[in-house]
């Protein structure tokens, strides 16, 4: 298998390894959906609690790290482009996040769970995307 992947673009291996991480994601989140609504397993006790708890946050390490690897082999081109698209998302995610967190404290407004952040994240990168098409 990894002598296959070494022959596709870093592209290619970049959309595998994302599904493959992805595909994980969603089998954590429905074993935990059954788990913790006790439809199968029972209530769950420590320490298997906060195992299952976090364990969907574990594929999303799995899918930075894929992105981490798309840029260690993409050419220094993509790899600027990527990165400050990459730098300005994160800004952007974080200045949302932290606006949102006094409009909670101060204003009132609905409580976000912390794990939307990173749909926020990937979302903000889609935004800022076709707007930073330089390096400079």
């Amino acid at each position: 298998m990894g002598f296959v992947m070494k022959n596709l673009s870093p592209g290619t291996r970049y959309t595998i390894g994302f599904l493959f991480w992805m595909s994980l994601y969603m089998a954590a989140i429905v074993f935990d959906g059954f788990y913790f609504n006790r439809h199968s397993f029972g209530i769950p006790q420590a320490p298997w609690l906060y195992v299952f708890a976090v364990m969907p946050a574990l594929p999303i390490g799995g899918t930075i790290w894929v992105f981490l690897r798309f840029l260690d082999e993409s050419d220094e081109f993509v790899r600027a482009i990527m990165t400050r698209r990459f730098i300005i998302a994160t800004g952007l995610t974080l200045f949302i996040s932290i606006a949102w967190g006094f409009l909670q404290n101060y204003a009132g407004v609905w409580r976000c769970d912390l794990y939307n952040v990173y749909m926020l994240f990937w979302i903000s990168f889609g935004v800022v995307s076709p707007f930073v098409r330089s390096s400079q």
